[in-house]
Order: C-alpha cells, then sequence, then structure tokens
C-alpha cells in the first residue's frame, strides 16, 4: 500500500513540474510577444491626468510615496520609475512619487459658505475645522457662514484649526441688529428706520463709485445688536458731479 502511494505521489509531482515548466514557457512567450514602447513622460501632470494618460497609452501606474513639496502643488508628480523616453515592454507599470504639497497653507475665503461646503474646503486645504459658534444675524440665512477668526489668505500651518461663527438665523422678538445698508437706497432704509423707531443721522458724501442716493458708509456695522439705540449714522452719496 505504501508503495502505491508514494508511486502515485511521484507521478503527481512530475504532473506538477511539467506545468509549471509549461506556464512559465507560455508566460515568457507572451512578455516577449508584447512590443517594445517608449514610457510617457507624466512628471509635472497631476495624479488622475496622468492615470488617463497611461491608461491610454498601455500601461499601469503605482504611487510609490508622497513628499512636502512647497514650490508643487499637492498630487502633482514629482519622479516616475523607469523615467520618460525609456524603452520597455508594453503594458509595463510606472511607479510614481507624488507632491503633497507645502507644510504653509493659505486659509480660504469661508464666510458666506455653508458649514459642509466650508468643511470640505479646510479639509481640501488640509486644515481643521475647530470651535463652531452660533450668532443671530439679520444679514446671513442660518448656518452660513459668518466669520473665521483666521482671516482669508492667512499663511498657516498644516493642521491648523480655524474657528468659524455661523447665522443662527434672524434674532427672536425684542431684539434688533444692525442690516447690511451699503449699496441700498436711501428710501429703503427710511421705511426700516419707521418700522423700527430707530432715527437716522445721514450725512452726504461724494463717491464715483456708487449711484446718488446710495448709501456708502453705515455705522454701526451690520449684525452689531442694536437693540435701545435711538439713532444710527448713515452716509449717502451725491449726485454725481460733471467733470
Amino acid at each position: 500500500m505504501a508503495r502505491k502511494l508514494f508511486k502515485v505521489f511521484i507521478f503527481l509531482a512530475i504532473i506538477g513540474l511539467a506545468f509549471y515548466f509549461a506556464f512559465n514557457m507560455v508566460m515568457v512567450s507572451l512578455i516577449h510577444n508584447k512590443k517594445e514602447v517608449s514610457t510617457p513622460d507624466v512628471i509635472g501632470k497631476n495624479l488622475y491626468r496622468a492615470v488617463e494618460d497611461l491608461s491610454r497609452e498601455g500601461f499601469g501606474l503605482k504611487l510609490e510615496g508622497e513628499e512636502t513639496d512647497q514650490n508643487v502643488p499637492a498630487g502633482t508628480i514629482l519622479r516616475q520609475n523607469p523615467p520618460a523616453a525609456m524603452t520597455v515592454r508594453e503594458g509595463k507599470v510606472i511607479k510614481v512619487t507624488i507632491s503633497r504639497g507645502g507644510e504653509i497653507i493659505y486659509v480660504p475665503d469661508l464666510v458666506g459658505q455653508s458649514i459642509r461646503s466650508a468643511d470640505i474646503s479646510l479639509r481640501t486645504s488640509t486644515l481643521v475645522m475647530g470651535e463652531v459658534t452660533k450668532k443671530y444675524s439679520a444679514v446671513f440665512d442660518k448656518d452660513i457662514i459668518l466669520s473665521q477668526d483666521i482671516p482669508a489668505g492667512t499663511k498657516v500651518d498644516k493642521d491648523s484649526v480655524v474657528n468659524l461663527v455661523v447665522s443662527d438665523g434672524q434674532p427672536p422678538e425684542g431684539i434688533v441688529l444692525m442690516p447690511k445698508f451699503i449699496n441700498k437706497n436711501i428710501q429703503e432704509v427710511s421705511e426700516w428706520s419707521l418700522q423700527t423707531g430707530v432715527n437716522l443721522n445721514i450725512k452726504k458724501g461724494d463717491s464715483s463709485e456708487f449711484k446718488s442716493d446710495v448709501i456708502i458708509s453705515q455705522y454701526p456695522q451690520p449684525d452689531m445688536d442694536i437693540t435701545g439705540f435711538n439713532s444710527i449714522d448713515i452716509t449717502v452719496s451725491q449726485w454725481q458731479k460733471e467733470q
């Protein structure tokens, strides 16, 4: 019985070796039958564009690593292996290293965005949304960003935290917030004055940027609590003077 099992084992081993060598011969034949092509240059391209270009020309792409580079935008290819213009077999996989961008980040302008949109903008810029404070607003709808504690365009480190003030919508009865009057007609502002009982201290001012009888400045600023105020200051544009 043992001799029979040994013979079966030898027979299966011979078949396995024969299959292994036959498979290798087929694979070698397939590889050598592939035509030789020149590798394209993908350095300086973003990752998505490189994938499209390489795919179109029959190459594969493998992300080998990322490096910080202050001068190259995130997602841009810094190096490739094999290098461009090298002769290789068709179907070769090109290994690439991409930039993760610089460590110094510019804070995006979030005012006027929704919380969701602001979160996406911060994540895209490798920044973090911090504390979200809610405040009544006569200018912005509910859940819209009113202000940010780091001004837009400021240079900060990666993963810096940006705190936000978000609109909680119109205030309840009894609280009066200063509307945004800039670029509105004096008649519209006068109607608001009659409704709220807040008087207008009107000044005239020359302006080449505004039409006549339009508000060009105001105090207090928009969304300030003016409950209990007797009057506010506004400056109205005068008629344009002919040159």
